[in-house]
């Protein structure tokens, strides 16, 4: 019995290990901001493992840096790159529709030099 239970605690603890090593999962992302005078900013979609709060920081900081003011940004998530263009897409078209003059930006948290710590 001994054996057994010193067998699962093993067991166990490999399982953590294993399980600590497996890279998490990544979300497919963009985010956006409104903006003064019926403005949108957008990001490109991305792909990342890093939480929400500091994507919405990082694209905040970069609308600051590039002096576009704007209300607090969302970071939007999907499991699959398609799934993100089409929410992505469905955003846009909504947006433009509404009278919004939507703003692209070719911004992801890997290529920003700024975001990184």
């Amino acid at each position: 019995m001994r054996f057994l239970f010193q067998g699962a605690v093993f067991l166990g603890a490999a399982t953590g290990l294993a399980l600590a090593a497996t890279p998490a999962a990544a979300d497919w992302r963009y985010c956006l901001a409104r903006g003064p005078a019926r403005t949108v900013y957008l990001s490109a979609p991305f792909s990342t493992v890093a939480a929400m709060p500091s994507l919405d920081a990082a694209f905040g900081l970069m609308l600051d840096r590039t002096h576009r003011a704007h209300d607090p940004v969302q970071c939007p998530r999907a499991d699959n790159a398609a799934a993100l263009r089409a929410m992505r897409l469905t955003a846009l078209r909504y947006n433009r529709q509404d009278g919004e003059t939507v703003v692209e930006l070719d911004w992801a948290p890997d290529r920003d030099a700024a975001a990184k710590p």
